[in-house]
């Protein structure tokens, strides 16, 4: 049985530790299997439990072991998250208010839908749920729909954010989600994924073909504004996306994720 280890720690069992970190495609930096748990190997530890949805504490107890280890016998990131992540769904939710519209100057009118969307997020300027753009509270709403149907994210903190820029810098940076850009390695887009682009504007992505997405966005209109006044497709180039947001998945999940990934080789 594999013991708890952290930083200070020598011995076989750090060798073990050092081989499996040195196998995940994300330990740029390759590590010396000398049996001693330096900075270095705290580092790479720390690192890779923030990615996997753990507390990066650096310390290598029973759920990081088995973690490490199933890293290990899973197929590379590349495949992995393109084909296996179970975020697809939250473009099947989002499309279910494609058409969606605001009556003008963001208010929501007479529609149940778009009020939905804006009692999604805290904010309620002069006791008013509408009035501003709700592009970050309809990716809200949609991954709030996402947690009440998968419990892949259980143990994720609704968001109830008014703005992409808290969002991204607060929401997603405090939930442990993947956060890349067009120039990682370890990930690619894909259905599901939240996209951030350059001009503070949120969607979510329905499909990828090549530098071409298929977004589903809200606040938006036929000319691709981030002030628009309805939910809609959009067609986007990836040269428009400052970043990507994948949600964490539940520890407790990815045993079952890695078993429904080896039915399927």
């Amino acid at each position: 049985m594999a013991m708890v280890l952290r930083k200070g720690a020598r011995g076989d069992q750090v060798k073990k530790l050092q081989k499996l970190l040195n196998a995940l495609p994300s330990t740029k930096k390759k590590l010396v299997e000398d049996g001693d748990f330096g900075p270095g190997t705290f580092a790479a530890i720390t690192a890779f439990q923030k990615k996997s949805g753990l507390v990066a504490d650096g310390i290598v107890g029973k759920k990081t072991w088995s973690a490490l280890v199933s890293a290990d016998k899973k197929p590379s990131p590349a495949v992995r998250t393109q084909k296996y992540t179970p975020q697809g769904p939250l473009a099947d939710i989002a499309a279910m208010y494609i058409g969606v519209k605001e009556t003008g100057d963001n208010l929501a009118g007479k529609s149940k839908e778009l009020l939905a969307i804006f009692n999604a997020d805290d904010l309620a300027p002069n006791g008013k749920t509408d009035g501003y753009p709700w592009c970050a509270a309809f990716v809200s709403f949609c991954v709030q729909k996402l947690q009440a149907r998968s419990a892949f994210y259980n143990g994720l903190i609704p968001p109830r954010e008014p703005s992409v820029s808290n969002f991204l810098n607060t929401w997603a940076k405090s939930n442990d989600c993947i956060i890349f850009n067009n120039k990682a390695e370890d990930y690619t887009p894909q259905k599901g994924d939240i996209v951030v682009f350059v001009f503070s504007h949120i969607g979510i992505i329905e499909s990828v073909n090549g530098s071409l997405l298929k977004t589903i966005e809200g606040n938006t209109n036929d000319a691709g504004s981030r002030e628009g006044t309805v939910v809609a497709r959009k067609n986007r180039s990836t040269s428009l996306i400052k970043a990507y947001i994948r949600l964490p998945i539940s520890s407790i999940k990815v045993l079952d994720l890695f078993n429904t990934i080896m039915q399927r080789c």
